[in-house]
């Protein structure tokens, strides 16, 4: 792995969509027939992502930055102008509203990030940010024959290449397992890791997004604990 400095990386682990949980003085935005089904669904959360990040942060020894609100509130991977910040269950609450929840959980959480890759960048260390998702394995009825999915930035060379070696060593040591790049979603869509990389220098920063296919949590927790701990063995 590349870095700018002799003095070694740090690991950041964080997971935007770790449950889905309403909080009590937003439940009447979720007074309706179908908000239950979406919040139980990968519309509300994503299944598994928080015990995956978990594990993680557990095995590098360092703290979790999660949410386990739910991203139907307002969804802590997007961007303040983008579409799907709000739901629509809070799309058209009265600004006020909306400025209550971005003040009390989007903001909170962000700056939450910043502070700590700031705190490693400043230390002279390159932050190394694992953002840990999962993803709904068949879409509009269309399997997606991924297992694992690696997203960042092609152009930033030091975070390209970690994830080269990353999925190298994946593809070695676990030959069935189906590692694949910037997939199912580009690394460059709108997300946290794509807002950070602006704030930092790429030398100093590389933003990793992980997408764990769903159904592993779903046949059993153990499952998923081996996929990542598959991941783990291989960090470069």
């Amino acid at each position: 792995m590349s870095s700018a400095s002799e003095v070694a990386p740090t690991i950041v682990v964080t997971c935007e969509h770790g449950g889905n949980h309403v909080p009590p003085e937003f439940a009447d935005a979720f007074d309706r027939r179908d908000a239950k089904a979406w919040l139980a669904s990968h519309r509300g959360y994503d299944p598994g992502a928080l015990a995956a990040a978990t594990h993680l942060a557990e095995h590098f020894g360092v703290p979790l930055i999660s949410s386990t609100t739910t991203r139907l509130l307002v969804d802590l991977n997007r961007s303040l102008d983008h579409e799907a910040l709000f739901s629509k269950f809070t799309r058209d609450l009265p600004e006020t509203r909306q400025q209550a929840i971005l003040d009390q959980y989007y903001h909170p959480y962000r700056d939450a990030v910043t502070s700590t890759i700031d705190a490693i960048v400043g230390r002279g260390q390159t932050a190394i940010h694992v953002s840990v998702h999962t993803f709904t394995p068949r879409i509009a009825g269309v399997w997606r024959p991924i297992d694992v999915g690696l997203l960042f930035d092609p152009d930033a060379d030091g975070e390209a290449e970690y994830c080269r070696e990353w999925q190298q060593c994946l593809m070695k040591c676990h030959p069935r397992r189906r590692v694949v790049m910037n997939q199912p979603y580009a690394g460059i869509d709108d997300g946290l890791t794509t807002a950070l990389r602006k704030r930092f220098d790429p030398k100093q920063y590389y933003g990793v997004e992980i997408e764990i296919s769903h159904r592993f949590v779903k046949q059993s927790p153990d499952r998923q604990r081996k996929v990542v701990d598959e991941l783990i063995g291989c960090v470069p």
